[in-house]
């Protein structure tokens, strides 16, 4: 239950620091792109409290955490890097959970690789003009 628990915070996280980018990037195909990924990481949030549930008998508690601005080519390096934490966490969810949970955990580790790539290849787009000047 401890790694469902750390997925909560890692989801939790992660559509902060989603929201935080979508509000100040101006590339549309980003903001399409966060759109995207910040439908997903609610479906995901809403399925890891839900198993949480079957697990204790009652939803997590979400303490605000406290939100620090920051700029872009950051919160993309934070994206990422929670993208590949969740992905961890889902490995080591898969081990404790069964049936359906187990497949949902499966489901999550695929979706933290594919946007572990996709901010990747965002922060690949904001830095390389940086280190080319």
């Amino acid at each position: 239950m401890y790694a469902v628990k750390q997925l909560l915070r890692a989801t939790r996280k992660s559509a902060q620091l989603a929201k935080q980018l979508e509000e100040i990037v101006d590339d549309e195909m980003w903001k399409q792109q966060l759109a995207l990924y910040l439908e997903d990481i609610h479906r995901q949030y809403q399925l890891w409290q839900y198993i949480h549930y079957l697990l204790a008998g009652a939803y997590e508690e979400s303490g605000e955490e406290k939100t620090v601005k920051a700029p872009v080519a950051v919160l993309v390096h934070a994206l990422c890097f929670n993208e590949l934490e969740k992905g961890m966490l889902c490995q080591k969810a898969r081990e404790k959970l069964s049936g359906a949970a187990q497949k949902a955990a499966d489901r999550a580790l695929q979706q933290a690789i594919q946007y572990s790539r996709l901010f990747f290849t965002m922060m690949q787009t904001q830095l390389v003009p940086q280190i080319e000047r």
